[in-house]
């Protein structure tokens, strides 16, 4: 297991010695010395988000038989070369859908009442509400969605809740589909002119890296917000700067940037409009459970000869 995000492995270590397979736990400073030491005889690996496997790695891995990654996400994977040497790549599709859907909305509605304003005139002991600005009525505005995956569809039902226009930009996604949550279809191009709040819902894939550059940027409404909990690089985060310190766009809530963790001298750490949490999104009792079971019964059952749930590369299973 290569891991440095949590202390306690008890949860894999129980199942997997019921199983009957032991386990041993490389940890995120050490992972790339110790690599090339248990590469050749490990027979399957589970994985955190934040760790690269790329194709020389994947190369040295002459006995395994799966990559269990320990998230919904496996842009960290050479996914045709774990293919091409026969390995099973599973990960954990929907497992944090309500926590995360819930943290966009949560940034959505901070920004919206100005709450981190609000705690700093507090703590300065300024007590002037007339003074946060301008507050628009939040069921008199637009949320446009890019994506329209399980996670964008509970911010959706969520929103609706609070009285937003729902608008999505997805290509994969029918109108029929969208019509069916009740969120009207469009283009991207017109979402990002009229939409108040833009949340961002995709995967990261060459079409999805800087996906929000400075041309972009400049068609947003000066009073819009751009809320990011999928992945960092889908934003140029120097033209997310420059947005937000020339007033392109209002503010900006993320819970993912291009380099994790940010530089402290980061323009975002310190602007007053702007929310940074620091990869939190995911982050439940529940969700941190069902990730951590899941992803390791996926390896337990490669290891036993069944077919695991979840697999990214699914042609491997027929060889």
């Amino acid at each position: 297991m290569i891991d440095d995000e949590f202390d306690s492995y008890e949860i894999e270590e129980e199942m997997f010695r019921k199983a009957g397979y032991p386990l041993t736990v490389t940890r995120g400073a050490s992972y790339r010395k110790d690599y090339p030491t248990f590469a050749p005889r490990v027979k399957g690996i589970l994985l955190q988000v934040g760790f690269q496997l790329k194709g020389e790695d994947i190369k040295g891995l002459g006995s395994c038989k799966v990559i269990a990654v320990r998230g919904g996400g496996f842009d960290n994977i050479d996914i045709d070369a774990a293919t091409r040497q026969g390995i099973i790549l599973t990960y954990v599709p929907g497992y944090c859908v309500e926590e995360v859907s819930d943290h966009a909305l949560t940034l959505i509605l901070a920004l919206s009442r100005r709450i981190p304003k609000c705690q700093e005139m507090t703590r300065k002991g300024l007590w002037k509400a007339a003074e946060l600005g301008p507050i628009r009525r939040l069921s008199e505005q637009t949320l446009g969605l890019v994506g329209f995956g399980r996670i964008a569809r509970n911010v959706a039902r969520k929103a609706k809740c609070l009285g937003l226009r729902v608008v999505a930009y997805d290509p994969l996604v029918s109108k029929s589909e969208m019509d069916k949550a009740d969120v009207e279809k469009t283009d991207f191009k017109d979402l990002v002119r009229f939409a108040d709040f833009i949340s961002l819902h995709v995967p990261l894939t060459k079409e999805t890296n800087h996906l929000f550059n400075g041309d972009v940027f400049n068609t947003m409404k000066n009073t819009s917000y751009l809320i990011n909990t999928c992945r960092g690089e889908v934003i140029d985060e120097a033209a997310l700067i420059d947005a937000l310190k020339t007033g392109k766009i209002a503010g900006a809530g993320l819970d993912v940037l291009d380099h994790e963790p940010p530089d402290r001298k980061s323009p975002l750490l310190s602007m007053p409009n702007v929310i940074v949490t620091p990869h939190s999104a995911y982050i439940s009792e529940e969700s941190l459970t069902e990730v951590l079971v899941r992803s390791t019964q996926a390896v337990i059952d490669v290891l036993q000869g069944k077919t695991p749930k979840d697999v990214v590369n699914p042609e491997v299973l027929s060889r």
